[in-house]
């Protein structure tokens, strides 16, 4: 399973820190985690400014570009909405704009979200471990900063 997350900052970065403004409103980079059905990372990639979204992350990461060496024809992943399908990318179906989706696509949707709760947990587990990655707050005297 695949799946994007992002990793919060305690400020702008000096150069291009625009670029790391997220739709949620703070500063962050993004990441996106690999995982096995167990929860265990098989690979991750970090770095990328929080504004990317998750579909060109991937399209520009060293596996995709590099799929041959890391998939055979029997090897896909399991990706949310945001990924575009491929022969190694099996995503959501997207809702289409004043659409609704058909009874299998829904079907589909709920069956693959039922597997790839363990991606949320894998990434879940992961800030839990690391706790900074959730990045923390300190009070000082005038006012509350985040910091990482």
């Amino acid at each position: 399973m695949i799946d994007g997350t992002l990793f919060p900052l305690a400020f702008a970065p000096t150069v291009n820190g625009e670029d790391y403004y997220t739709r949620k409103g703070d500063y962050a980079t993004k990441g996106l985690v690999i995982c096995d059905d167990a929860a265990r990372i098989t690979w991750i990639e970090v770095g990328w400014p929080g504004s990317v979204q998750d579909n060109r992350v991937w399209s520009n990461s060293e596996i995709y570009l590099g799929r041959d060496k890391y998939f055979d024809h029997k090897k896909y992943l399991l990706g949310d909405s945001a990924f575009s399908t491929s022969a190694v990318m099996i995503p959501a179906f997207k809702k289409g704009h004043n659409s609704s989706l058909s009874e299998e696509k829904r079907f589909f949707n709920t069956k693959l979200a039922k597997v790839r709760i363990k991606s949320e947990h894998c990434i879940g587990l992961l800030k839990a471990r690391f706790q900074w990655l959730r990045g923390f707050w300190i009070q000082d005297a005038t006012k509350s900063l985040p910091t990482c």
